[in-house]
């Protein structure tokens, strides 16, 4: 976060808990209240600990936001850097819920394996949503994704 505050751009972003770097007091525990908050500051850089759900917490780090500021009017009094989260990062959460369901993914122990198979599942995403944009009327997910399949291998085996 920091190296990425030096070139410019902000980040809000999750934090999975079991980092050695994030504090004790920031993750998930059994005493802590429910809609309890706790937050670090280290420069520019504040992480905030949200407790949603009994033993379950949410970690958040952020660059854009400076305080403790928490929207009173909502129920369970969330931050401002949980309010912004939930407004802005919608999209990667439904790309990642769409992507899974057909995926092309296979377990293995190559990185650039990984790095391939999520760069078809996005492609084939991206592919999917241009179809739909222009035929509306179409939203068979899977049927495009045979027939897209079967077009990039026809002329493969064609010349073979």
């Amino acid at each position: 976060a920091q190296h990425l505050l030096e070139k410019d751009p902000t980040i809000v972003g999750t934090l999975r808990q079991n980092k050695p770097d994030i504090p004790p007091l920031m993750k998930p525990s059994k005493s802590r209240e429910v809609h309890s908050k706790e937050f670090g500051f280290n420069d520019s850089l504040t992480m905030v600990s949200f407790v949603r759900k009994k033993g379950k917490d949410v970690g958040l780090l952020s660059t854009m936001h400076h305080d403790k500021e928490v929207d009173e009017n909502s129920r369970k009094k969330k931050t401002e850097v949980i309010t912004y989260y939930n407004k802005t990062k919608g999209g990667v959460d439904t790309t990642d819920q769409m992507v899974g369901t057909y995926t092309c993914k296979r377990q293995t122990q190559r990185w650039p394996m990984v790095l391939w198979y999520n760069i078809i599942d996005i492609a084939t995403l991206n592919a999917y949503t241009f179809f739909t944009a222009q035929h509306p009327e179409f939203n068979a997910r899977r049927l495009f994704l045979k027939e897209l399949s079967k077009e990039l291998v026809t002329p493969h085996m064609r010349s073979r």
